[in-house]
């Protein structure tokens, strides 16, 4: 569970807008603006919980009454509601008896006694009323509240009611009711929708106690639309590790979903359920076609109109179309009928849409999928199949795509039944893999990959061959099942070579370069010259998209970063003309590695564009998400959590493809580990290990560094240690996150030392590792190919982070200016959560090593503490508060003083700034203060200590500080 849900509690996720919409409301009746909420939504979206969740945390403290109306069938009982509410409300003596009498009369003196006593109350506290389950209300509780709802406005009373949909039949005496409120001032409608995808996974998150698989949350949220009720009922006992849901329906979930359904008359259960087989919303007339066969059966249409008075169906906006309110109820219905039934209301449904679409110019595809489904589930192999292939190019038609991947996957099997079929299986596997080409679904697109490999002659057609082992490659690279494989784009080249100018040549060529790069193999950058060559002269946009993608990649390894962003930038344009969607993400990945480091705002504006570029394109969405996940990361690595958070959340918009997914997850298992969600950070880091079998040969990913981090913040230093070791011991290019492996490995160490020392044991064969480690790697780790100015910075601050890690290992004298200079070159990169640790690290330093530096110290804290706020990073801001009051530091902010009247050779401007220096401010707190760069708070700094004679702002303060002491004492004599 993220952040903003662990806040919000279970049952709340996704619902800070009206947490916060309620939680204002009931603040403004506390003033005396009296006003009355209605909350609305379906069964099971979190009316109830979310308004306890307002009362709960309101700051206007009211007196908080609450009552439910009860269904109550056989009888109705006055006032039932308002006497729980009021059950042990104060001074209620004089209008108890009104309320819990026995008789059941409605007496009209009733509204009004209650108003004077709430009157009275309200005087003294503000009052929030709470009805829940208002449908269910009694006429008169209604006339009550009726009454209370016209009352005074400026009173301090809040009534809030909940208000279930699809209770409210004809003659439902709360429909006069609400439509008289409606005229009344003061009265606010909050209609609570179903959560959408996103939120859908991370409520599953908290309930099954892991990160879910994608393809869990997909078929979640496709049955339950989002219901926050269901969706608990149908995943009970799903174990966190499943990547989809059991068959049929839990016992729970069917009696929620059944319980209106149960009170329908005999006809109406029949017609809904026959509804339920249409698996489709149909009109009254269709439904009358289907049931003529049956003799004495009545008419649809008042049948349909009593399912809707029971919550249980719907009439579209069209007004003709009838469907269930929701999408489980139909599933739960298909259920409660027997096999025999359900294939012989199959195959009336088949003959109807048979009838209806003999003669039609263009069938709907939808229309063709439903009658392709109807023969299927009625047994009828030849019409499925038929029916099936003929909805499919419909739905490809009509753009889409996943139907079509459904359909084509259906007449695949069905195939197997029909060996006189025409069509043969190449032939439905080619159609297969341009279907899920074109929605995006790589592993589906893998499989038929395989099998069309599988079926060609790779000696008869050796370009088809070719071009096939290619998108295995990199197929298998998406999907996790091996990092770039080698062997088949060399055989994909040796297939080709059959034909030197032809594209898939071309093609062939730059992938077996792609992957010779990586791999470090000799002659790739010259494979990738010849590829392009190929190319040019084939006039390919595909083929030309990798050769130049792979001599971007050539011309970054070789220090040609200009070189790299031109050929890559073409490479993008014959990826968007050719509509190659790895293609278009690969060439815009390495474009941005030539312009700016990953770790950078540049880098992650570059990814946002490239992925609003790719939803104009109208690209799938597991590209869309994997420069989305790539965004997050360079967003999370400057501490702008928040919009890493955002980046995280439009990648899981839709499913995002295994690639993505691991990327996104091991992002997110950063964040929650900096953030002190520690379990959560190791299950987005367990679902990353899971999704990619072979995790240290993608070294586009930065796994060991992730688990290292995570390891950390779980406590475990030794386990931290191994994975970083690990990364930076791995054969081949350096991968991803490699600057910070050598630092998180001497942090675990020092780590480790400290442990030893806190319970009294030899820290020797620590400190033995830590001397080899410093010999084998005196400085971090680089990536090839970055030789920009704003790298080589970050690689200095991560050194002083090495160094200071060192340091604190050895605990060798004071290495306190060590980290403030760590600090400060961190803050220089925009490394804002290592800064925050530096800070902590420096002013433990200088408590425990120098004494004397308290100013400095408290100012290190100060710093740190304001970070780790904004970072909403706990676990430092926690050990950074602790320090502080260990040391009795107080870590407020001190005021400036005003120096005006003294140093007569400083500048205002610099008498300025050293009010700020003696204040114990940092180079950014001036910045900010004074609306200035800290480029320029260097330059005055460095002119007040030579005019001062000072040698660092620490002697500056001090200096400055006995000046204006001496100035305030009174003259001698």
């Amino acid at each position: 569970m993220n952040g903003t849900a662990a806040a919000l509690g279970e049952g709340l996720v996704g619902r800070a807008t009206e947490l916060a919409a309620i939680t204002a409301f009931l603040d403004a009746a506390s003033t005396g603006e009296s006003g009355t909420l209605l909350v609305t939504g379906d069964a099971g979206v979190g009316k109830t919980v979310l308004v306890q969740q307002a009362c709960r945390t309101t700051g206007s403290a009211p007196w908080i009454f609450t009552g439910a109306a009860l269904p109550l069938a056989s009888m109705t009982v006055p006032f039932l509601a308002l006497r729980s509410a009021f059950r042990n409300a104060p001074g209620m003596d004089g209008v108890a008896h009104l309320l819990h009498g026995v008789s059941g009369a409605s007496r009209p003196d009733v509204p009004v006694m209650i108003d004077a006593w709430l009157e009275d109350v309200c005087a003294r506290r503000p009052v929030a009323l709470v009805i829940d389950d208002l449908h269910w209300a009694d006429v008169s509780t209604l006339d009550v509240l009726m009454y209370l709802i016209a009352g005074p406005s400026d009173r301090r009373l809040a009534i809030i009611a909940t208000v279930r949909n699809g209770e409210l039949g004809d003659g439902h005496p709360l429909v006069r009711w609400l439509a008289d409120i409606r005229r009344l001032p003061r009265v606010v409608w909050l209609a609570l929708g179903p959560l959408d995808r996103i939120d859908t996974g991370v409520q599953l998150a908290g309930l099954l106690g892991a990160p879910p698989h994608q393809s869990l949350v997909q078929e979640v949220f496709t049955h339950t639309a989002g219901n926050a009720y269901l969706n608990k009922l149908v995943v009970a006992g799903v174990q966190p590790d499943s990547r989809h849901l059991p068959a049929g329906l839990p016992d729970d979930l069917k009696a929620a979903l059944l319980r209106s359904w149960t009170l329908l008359s005999p006809p109406a259960q029949a017609l809904t359920q026959l509804l339920a087989v249409a698996g489709r919303p149909l009109r009254a007339r269709d439904l009358d076609a289907v049931m003529a066969a049956k003799d004495g059966t009545p008419a649809a249409l008042p049948l349909l109109h009593e399912g809707s008075n029971a919550g249980i169906l719907d009439c579209g906006p069209d007004a003709t179309h009838w469907w269930f309110h929701h999408p489980l109820i139909a599933e739960a219905l298909l259920q409660r009928l027997d096999g025999d039934a359900r294939k012989h209301w199959h195959a009336a449904f088949a003959a109807l849409h048979e009838d209806s679409l003999a003669g039609a110019h263009e069938p709907d595809f939808q229309d063709l999928a439903a009658l392709a489904e109807h023969h299927h589930f009625a047994g009828h192999v030849q019409e499925a199949y038929v029916w099936a292939l003929r909805a499919a190019t419909a739905a490809g038609n009509a753009g889409g795509t996943a139907e079509m991947v459904r359909l084509l996957r259906r007449a695949l099997t069905l195939r197997v039944q029909l060996p006189d079929a025409s069509e043969t299986f190449e032939d439905l596997w080619s159609r297969l893999r341009t279907a899920t080409a074109e929605s995006g679904a790589q592993t589906e697109e893998l499989e038929a990959v395989e099998a069309l490999l599988a079926l060609i002659d790779g000696g008869a057609r050796p370009l088809d061959a070719a071009e096939l082992l290619v998108r295995r490659t990199l197929l298998r690279h998406a999907t996790g099942r091996a990092f770039m494989d080698l062997e088949d784009t060399r055989a994909a080249v040796r297939l080709a070579a059959v034909a030197p100018d032809s594209w898939q040549y071309a093609l062939a060529l730059a992938e077996s370069a792609h992957a010779g790069l990586w791999h470090g193999s000799p002659g790739a950058a010259e494979q990738a010259g010849e590829a392009l060559k190929v190319a040019v002269a084939a006039n390919h946009p595909r083929a030309l998209s990798y050769a130049l993608t792979a001599n971007a990649m050539a011309a970054l390894d070789d220090d040609r970063a200009q070189d790299c962003q031109e050929l890559a930038g073409q490479a993008v344009t014959a990826a968007a003309q050719s509509r190659d969607f790895w293609a278009y993400v690969h060439a815009t990945l390495w474009r941005a590695n030539a312009t700016a480091s990953w770790t950078s705002q540049r880098y992650a504006d570059l990814m946002r564009a490239g992925r609003a570029q790719l939803l104009a394109l109208g690209a799938p969405h597991a590209y869309v998400a994997k420069l989305a996940a790539d965004e997050a990361s360079s967003y999370l690595v400057i501490g702008r959590w928040r919009e890493c958070a955002e980046a995280l959340r439009a990648a899981h918009g839709s499913d995002p493809g295994v690639m993505a997914d691991v990327d996104s997850r091991l992002t997110g298992a950063r964040l929650a580990a900096l953030q002190g969600r520690t379990a959560e950070a190791e299950a987005h880091l367990a679902r990353a290990d899971e999704l990619y079998a072979a995790k240290a040969e993608f070294l586009n990913l930065g796994f060991d560094a992730t688990r290292a981090e995570v390891c950390l913040a779980a406590g475990k230093p030794a386990a931290a240690y191994a994975a970083a070791l690990d990364g930076a011991t791995a054969a081949g290019m350096q991968p991803t996150m490699c600057e910070w492996l050598i630092p998180l490995a001497a942090r675990a160490l020092a780590d480790l030392v400290s442990r030893d020392r806190d319970e009294g044991l030899p820290p020797a064969r620590h400190l033995a590792l830590l001397n080899g480690l410093v010999q084998r790697f005196p400085q971090v780790l680089q990536e090839a190919g970055d030789t920009s100015e704003e790298y080589q910075h970050q690689l200095a601050a991560l050194n002083l982070l090495y160094d200071a890690e060192v340091g604190r290992a050895k605990d060798g004298g004071n290495y306190a200016r060590t980290w403030r200079d760590a600090a400060d070159a961190l803050h220089l990169v925009s490394f804002r959560w290592e800064e925050t640790y530096a800070c902590w690290r420096g002013a433990e330093a200088l408590l425990l090593h120098a004494h004397a530096h308290r100013t400095e110290a408290a100012a290190l804290l100060r710093r740190g503490l304001d970070l780790a706020v904004e970072l909403q990073a706990t676990p430092l801001k926690e050990q950074l508060a602790d320090l502080a009051a260990r040391a009795r530091i107080d870590t407020t902010t001190p005021a400036v003083p005003d120096i005006s009247g003294q140093w007569p050779d400083l500048t205002p401007r610099e008498r300025e700034i050293l009010g700020y220096v003696i204040a114990g401010r940092t180079y950014s707190e001036i910045a900010q203060a004074l609306v200035i760069s800290e480029k320029t708070v260097s330059s005055h700094i460095s002119n007040l200590l030579r005019k001062s004679g000072a040698t660092n702002r620490l002697d500056l303060s001090r200096l400055a500080t006995r000046r204006a002491g001496a100035a305030q004492r009174p003259p001698d004599g």
